[in-house]
C-alpha cells in the first residue's frame, strides 16, 4: 500500500472578494439583464474570495499582472503566455509547503517521481520539466502528466502515484496540480459561462506520496491509500467540458449536473463500498469536490450528511472557490491539518467531464 505523508498548497497573490468580482464581472458584461442573472448566481454561490494571478479583477487592487484591461478578448495564445509565466512559481510555492510541513526540502529529500497536472494550460516542454530545472531535481528522474482532464484530475494522478509506490517501497512521489482557471473568463452571455465566472479560481497543490512500509519505517504519518473507484456516466457527457478555442478554453457547465450526481451518488458509494470493502457507517469523514454549492447541497441530502461531515468542503469553497484540479487536495489538506484518530476511514469523491466520478477510500495512519 502508498500513504500521503503531507499536502501543500498555495494560491496566488490577487484574492479579491466576490461582491468586487461580482462588480468586474457587471461592468465587462454591460448588460442589465445580465447583471441581474450574475447577481443572482453569486449570491448562492457559498464562495467569500477568489484568488487569481491576474490583478484585473478586484476593484481597489492596484493594476499589476494586468490580461483584460487593454484588450477586450485575449486570444489563447496570451493567455498562455500568461499562464507560462505564473505557472511554475505557484506551483513551486505548493511543493515548498508540502516539504515545510515533513520539515526538510525539495532537494533535501530527493524525489524519485514527479506527476503534474493541469488543464488550464498546455505545452511542450511543460511544467514538469520547467518544475525539475526550478528545483534542482535529478536529470534523471521519472516524470510525467495528466493534462486537461478537469477537476478529476487529482485522482488521476494518485492512482499513478499509488502504483508506483506499491511496486517501489524506494519510491519517494511527487505529485503537484497547477490551476489558473482565471486565464480563461470571457464575457460570454450563457448559462454555462455566467456559472464558470461565478465560481472558478487560480491555485496549486502538492502531494507527497511514498509506501506503507517506507512510511511505517521513517515514523511518518498520512492518509494510507486504500484504493479507487471510478464510473463514467456517459448521459451526462454533455454536462461538463472543456474545449479549446480561438479565444480561450471554454467550460461547458451544465445546470443539470447536480441533480445527475444526486441521482446516482449513493449507487456510487455502494459500488465503492463493494469494491474497496466498506460501509458507509465506517466512514469518519467526508471528502467531497467543492464543484459549486449547488453540487454539496445535492450531495449532502442525498447521502444524509451533516453539517460536520461537509464542513471541509464548503470551508474550501468559501475560501477559495473551485480551482479545478487542486480542489480536492485542498479539502483533503484540511482534513489532514485537523484533529486525526488512528484507523478512521475519509472517503472522497469528485465531478469530472465525460461525466466522471473519481472516488478513493483512505485510512488515517499515525
Amino acid at each position: 500500500m502508498s500513504r500521503i505523508i503531507s499536502i501543500g498548497t498555495a494560491v496566488p497573490q490577487y484574492n479579491t472578494s466576490q461582491a468586487n468580482i461580482l462588480d468586474f464581472m457587471q461592468q465587462a458584461y454591460a448588460d442589465d439583464k445580465t447583471s441581474r442573472k450574475l447577481n443572482v448566481l453569486f449570491h448562492h454561490s457559498g464562495i467569500d474570495t477568489r484568488y487569481s494571478v491576474l490583478s484585473d479583477f478586484g476593484n481597489n487592487i492596484p493594476a499589476g499582472n494586468n490580461l483584460f484591461g487593454n484588450q477586450e478578448k485575449p486570444g489563447i495564445e496570451k493567455r498562455l503566455d500568461v499562464f507560462k509565466e505564473n505557472a511554475i512559481s505557484l506551483a513551486s510555492a505548493a511543493i515548498a509547503n508540502a516539504f515545510e510541513k515533513l520539515n526538510t526540502t525539495v532537494k533535501q529529500y530527493d524525489i524519485t517521481h514527479l506527476i503534474t497536472v493541469s488543464c488550464t494550460g498546455i505545452y511542450a516542454p511543460g511544467i514538469d520539466t520547467a518544475i525539475i530545472e526550478k528545483l534542482g531535481l535529478r536529470e534523471d528522474i521519472f516524470h510525467t502528466s495528466v493534462n486537461f482532464m478537469g477537476c478529476n484530475a487529482a485522482f488521476h494522478a494518485l492512482k499513478i502515484g499509488d502504483m508506483i509506490a506499491k511496486t517501489d517501497q524506494d519510491a519517494r512521489v511527487l505529485i503537484v496540480c497547477v490551476e489558473l482557471c482565471t486565464l480563461h473568463f470571457q464575457p460570454k452571455n450563457n448559462h454555462d459561462n455566467l456559472l464558470s465566472n461565478t465560481i472558478f479560481g487560480d491555485g496549486s497543490s502538492a502531494v507527497i506520496i511514498v509506501s506503507d512500509s517506507a512510511a511505517k519505517f521513517n515514523h511518518q504519518k498520512g492518509m494510507t491509500i486504500n484504493g479507487f473507484y471510478s464510473l463514467l456516466l456517459n448521459k451526462g457527457k454533455g454536462l461538463i467540458c472543456w474545449d479549446i478555442t480561438p479565444v480561450n478554453f471554454e467550460m461547458v457547465l451544465d445546470a443539470g449536473v447536480p441533480e445527475l450526481i444526486g441521482n446516482e451518488v449513493n449507487d456510487i458509494l455502494l459500488k465503492a463500498g463493494k469494491k474497496l470493502n466498506f460501509t458507509i457507517s465506517a466512514i469518519s469523514k467526508w471528502a467531497i469536490h467543492p464543484g459549486g454549492k449547488k453540487i454539496l447541497d445535492t450531495v449532502k441530502k442525498k447521502l444524509q450528511l451533516s453539517d460536520e461531515d461537509m464542513n471541509y468542503s464548503y470551508k474550501v469553497l468559501a475560501d477559495y472557490g473551485n480551482m479545478s484540479s487542486p480542489t480536492i487536495l485542498f479539502v483533503l489538506n484540511e482534513i489532514m491539518s485537523g484533529e486525526q484518530r488512528a484507523a478512521e476511514k475519509i472517503f472522497s469523491i469528485g465531478f469530472g467531464p465525460g461525466l466522471s466520478i473519481e472516488s478513493a477510500l483512505f485510512t488515517y495512519d499515525q
